[in-house]
């Protein structure tokens, strides 16, 4: 007859003998949907980060990108939400994704950020920067809120998709003036810089990581950044709310998640794989260049303390504005 003590430690084997899937976790390759299209910060996010939890989770670990625009970032965020809760599906998603578009009222958005999803960890926060191209003679922010002013309706802004924090930006820009502007969307950054170069549209409130290369290379002016405080990467920039409208104040940022439900030590060992992949010196370095702060230490309990009161923050300004989408 087995002793109390022998019992307690065939119990205590078994169980580890049971969980053989974290052990051996991951391996397949992991999908990381990007729900915006290639060349933008976030897609730059994603494909740093895929580049490095694989191997550190496992030597043989593999992550690749695939990259879902569409519904302002909503659809490649529902495609998250309905998949199987095993951590071989991971969300990249930004503001726009998590915060702005399901508060809005997206049809694809039918979801609320914790509720729905799992949160991993915060990647980085950025400000967003209010860009025109050089060639169009606007070099301060004030000169474009007076032009928005003086042509009210008739102006157009780009964004990288309705219900995007790009949208939300340009529009809160012009409410705040006191005049309205009109929404010219596309699919992605890139594209939004590439229309204001070639002129279809006269102003675009972007990630500063979507435009920096085009800001940097000189197509694109930045007027002024949206946070409180000036941007260290461009601190002769001012704030918009320095500049002329004191009360704009908006800041990005990009969260990875997973479908709701995904078990706690699979959520744990992936926050900290993407913790240690920020913390290398490339990644840092790469995504500081891009206007994007990393965040080394977040957890998946502060990750939800984050987006919902960021979820909130941003619901406050869509009600502000008016902004329903169908």
């Amino acid at each position: 007859m087995p002793t109390r003590r022998q019992l307690g430690a065939l119990a205590l084997s078994g169980a580890v003998l049971a969980r053989p899937a974290l052990a051996a976790f991951p391996d397949r390759p992991i999908t990381v949907i990007v729900p915006f299209a290639p060349g933008g910060a976030n897609d730059l996010a994603g494909r740093l980060l895929a580049d490095r939890i694989g191997p550190i989770l496992s030597p043989e670990g593999r992550a690749l990108v695939e990259n879902r625009p569409g519904g302002g970032s909503a659809i490649g965020a529902e495609f998250v939400r309905r998949s199987r809760p095993d951590g071989y599906t991971l969300l990249v998603g930004s503001a726009s994704t998590l915060a702005v578009a399901p508060a809005s009222g997206a049809s694809a958005a039918r979801y609320h950020p914790t509720q729905d999803f799992t949160p991993i960890t915060i990647v980085g926060t950025s400000p967003l920067g209010v860009v025109v191209p050089t060639n169009s003679g606007i070099t301060t922010v004030k000169q474009l809120v007076d032009r928005l002013r003086a042509e009210p309706g008739r102006v157009g802004y780009a964004s990288s998709g309705v219900g995007g924090v790009s949208h939300l930006g340009a529009d809160y820009l012009a409410v705040l003036a006191g005049t309205t502007a009109q929404h010219v969307p596309y699919r992605g950054g890139s594209q939004t810089a590439e229309s204001l170069i070639k002129g279809e549209t006269l102003y675009a409130v972007d990630q500063l990581g979507s435009v920096v290369g085009q800001v940097r290379d000189g197509a694109l002016r930045l007027l002024a950044v949206t946070t409180r405080t000036r941007d260290t990467n461009f601190p002769d920039v001012p704030t918009v709310a320095e500049a002329v409208l004191p009360d704009y104040e908006l800041t990005t940022w990009t969260v990875m998640a997973g479908p709701k439900d995904l078990p706690d030590e699979v959520a744990a060992a992936l926050s900290k794989a993407a913790n240690t992949a920020l913390a290398e010196p490339r990644v840092r370095e790469r995504l500081e260049s891009t206007g994007t702060t990393p965040v080394l230490d977040s957890t998946p309990a502060s990750t939800r303390a984050f987006l919902d009161r960021e979820f909130a923050l941003y619901k406050n300004i869509v009600q502000r504005i008016g902004l329903k989408l169908e």
